[in-house]
């Protein structure tokens, strides 16, 4: 290959990377269709996934729009808190996944150990308001109201995503250096992440 093909394609790879930088989601630039505003937003560092929220201290309540992006309708998303320790296990979690009728099915699930298949029960907390979507052929989203402890300002939480098998949720990937064993991380519900 002569220089200027070389120089070309080199500058193609520059110029491509460039561009999917720019368009590369981040949860500041996010409009949601519901028009939905949060006066906070985070990326999380692993499974595209982002969480915006607003908290409000004189009700320790805080609304959260939990996003998953580059999913499909076979898979299932979940979000959580998790008031005793770090990790899955303990984890009071949104889950949610689009059933056969392509309608969305959202729900509280409780983690106890790992395994689990996410059955529905009640969690440590108040929760309301908890609806989905699914958007745009790729995009998963939780959206609900938490009633906290006054002392649950910094917490521990998890995000993940998983298939569907005949309908149900089952196990997300375990595999060694899988995304989705570093999905935890610690929330501080008053930092100023501003939209």
């Amino acid at each position: 290959m002569g220089k200027a093909p070389t120089l070309m394609l080199f500058f193609s790879c520059v110029l491509f990377s460039l561009c999917a930088s720019s368009f590369a989601q981040t949860c500041k630039s996010y409009t949601f269709s519901s028009k939905r505003v949060y006066t906070s937003c985070q990326d999380l560092p692993v499974l595209s996934a982002f969480l915006h929220w607003s908290y409000d201290q004189s009700t320790n309540k805080v609304d959260i729009a939990f996003r998953l992006t580059g999913t499909s309708n076979s898979r299932w998303i979940a979000w959580g808190i998790n008031p005793t320790g770090q990790g899955m296990v303990g984890a009071q979690a949104l889950v949610a996944y689009q059933t056969s009728s392509s309608a969305m099915h959202a729900y509280t699930s409780p983690v106890p150990a790992y395994h689990t298949w996410l059955p529905e029960g009640s969690l440590s907390f108040g929760v309301s308001n908890l609806s989905a979507t699914f958007e745009n052929g790729n995009e998963m989203m939780i959206f609900a109201t938490l009633a906290l402890d006054g002392a649950m300002k910094t917490v521990n939480h998890v995000w993940q995503e998983g298939p569907l098998i005949e309908g149900n949720p089952r196990k997300h990937d375990i595999s060694p250096g899988s995304p989705n064993l570093r999905s935890l991380g610690t929330l501080n519900l008053l930092d100023n992440h501003h939209v």
